[in-house]
């Protein structure tokens, strides 16, 4: 691992250059970046992460004019992007024939972000090409928010980690298809649809919303699991919170309750001396979002099942919840 700085940075930009892959961060969750125009390179991404081959990837970029390199840039979409980026958005376009099938998983769409992190831009300005990246962990394990957690996953699989900052947002970009006559999100984020309704000044399609298969990235298989069961509960029913962990003490020794204060309180009030592990959550959706995926990932180590309480209903608290419903594999209680 190396530092971000002037010089890590172009070391990280050589290797992509010749045709290596550099894990990085952004302010969402840490990227695993390939030279979006070489397909040898492409493919190294989906050995190392062990990620399907028809899950498509994100081609970041440090300017918007980069953009019309790979893909069809019209009025709006130049409108949305020089609103929205440098941002926690990613947008849908159509491709052009320069960005190869591999990336796409053969749509003949693309979908690009220019991220808000001036650790990433610094990066990605010292490439010569787009630069397409997952999340720099082994597929369906929680997103690594740490350059330790990509250390965790990745080590001896790629050859440079750059080291920066722990990411702030910590779920991954809103993802906005720009391909219709309504723009419309297919992965929820921190941009959420309020905020884009406000800053483009016309309605948005919540497709994400709607619990329908879409071919975006990050949505098609199993993601951001522990590998401990994660049981959520969505109302803050402390009686059905004691009851699954009553339920779980008959299997599991060690236990871990995440939530917030309140019900942590109500809780300990009410278990009968079992052994439970307390992880108090921040009291908002940003907070959560920020944490959560660290938070699995250390608590994995500690315990053999995580029970965790979230009922925030604000429509970032949704976003955080489509993250969460994946780690539990849509099952609630």
């Amino acid at each position: 691992m190396l530092a971000v700085c002037a010089e890590s940075c172009k070391l990280a930009a050589e290797l992509i250059k010749k045709g290596e892959i550099v894990a990085f961060p952004t302010e969402t969750v840490y990227g695993l970046g390939a030279n979006a125009y070489d397909t040898d390179a492409v493919a190294k991404i989906f050995v190392a992460k062990n990620r399907p081959h028809d899950n498509p990837l994100i081609v970041h970029v440090a300017t918007t004019e980069q953009v019309a390199e790979f893909a069809y840039v019209n009025e709006f979409a130049r409108k949305t992007m020089e609103t929205f980026l440098p941002g926690s958005l990613t947008v849908v376009l159509p491709k052009k024939s320069t960005i190869p099938s591999a990336v796409t998983a053969g749509f003949e769409t693309v979908a690009v972000r220019i991220p808000l992190s001036k650790e990433a831009r610094m990066f990605l300005s010292e490439c010569s090409v787009p630069v397409c990246a997952p999340s720099a962990n082994t597929s369906t394990r929680p997103s690594p928010t740490r350059a330790k957690d990509v250390f965790e996953d990745l080590q001896g699989k790629i050859p440079l980690i750059l080291c920066g900052k722990d990411c702030d947002v910590g779920i991954e970009s809103t993802v906005l298809d720009l391909t219709s006559d309504t723009p419309t999100i297919l992965r929820p984020g921190v941009v959420t649809k309020s905020v884009l309704e406000r800053g483009l000044g016309i309605s948005v399609r919540d497709f994400s919303a709607e619990n329908k298969k879409v071919n975006s990235p990050g949505l098609r298989y199993k993601h951001y699991a522990p590998s401990v069961p994660v049981l959520l509960n969505t109302n803050g029913d402390v009686v059905k919170v004691v009851e699954k962990i009553d339920e779980l003490h008959k299997s599991y020794d060690k236990i871990a309750l995440f939530a917030d204060s309140d019900v942590c309180d109500r809780v300990m009030h009410k278990i009968n001396g079992q052994e439970l592990l307390i992880e108090v959550l921040p009291p908002t959706a940003e907070g959560v979002a920020e944490r959560i995926f660290a938070l699995f990932r250390d608590y994995e180590k500690r315990c053999q099942a995580i029970v965790m309480v979230f009922e925030d209903k604000s429509e970032f608290g949704r976003s955080v919840l489509n993250r969460l419903m994946k780690s539990c594999g849509s099952h609630t209680f």
